[in-house]
Parts: structure tokens; C-alpha cells; sequence
């Protein structure tokens, strides 16, 4: 899996706190998107969201990741 994809992938959730909206927004699945998400945590051995029915937010972690894969997104723009 495209880890570059991955991180832009993950930044889109954090931002909407929805799976199903950045799969909206990036026209795939929500399960492909879960998938992304799910690359990054198991390459970084850590977890990024809190999930729950309802509700999606960074984890401690995550909130750290987010501002990194932000800034070296915006870099690579």
C-alpha cells in the first residue's frame, strides 16, 4: 500500500472525523479508507484514532502524527 496515499488518506479523516466523509471526498470506500488508516497504524506500531460507533478522533499519538504528515504534505505540494 502507498504510504504517501496512506498519510493523505488519514489527514482527510482527522480533519472531518469521518470515515465515511473522506471516503466521500476521496471517491472510495469507507473500508479502503479504514484500510489506510489501518497500514499507518501497523507501520508506526501505534494507534492514531479513537473509534467508536458514532464518533472518530486522534488518539495522542495521532494528534502528533497529524501535524507531522501534515507539514511534510504540504511540503511535498
Amino acid at each position: 500500500m502507498d504510504t504517501l496515499q496512506s498519510m493523505q488518506v488519514f489527514c482527510l479523516v482527522a480533519e472531518l472525523k469521518s470515515f465515511t466523509a473522506a471516503a466521500d471526498r476521496l471517491g472510495m470506500s469507507a473500508a479502503m479508507v479504514s484500510k489506510h488508516v489501518a497500514h499507518l497504524e501497523k507501520r508506526l506500531k501505534t494507534r492514531l484514532l479513537h473509534r467508536t460507533s458514532r464518533r472518530v478522533g486522534l488518539s495522542e499519538m495521532g494528534s502528533v502524527y497529524f501535524e507531522q504528515a501534515r507539514k511534510a504534505l504540504d511540503a511535498l505540494d
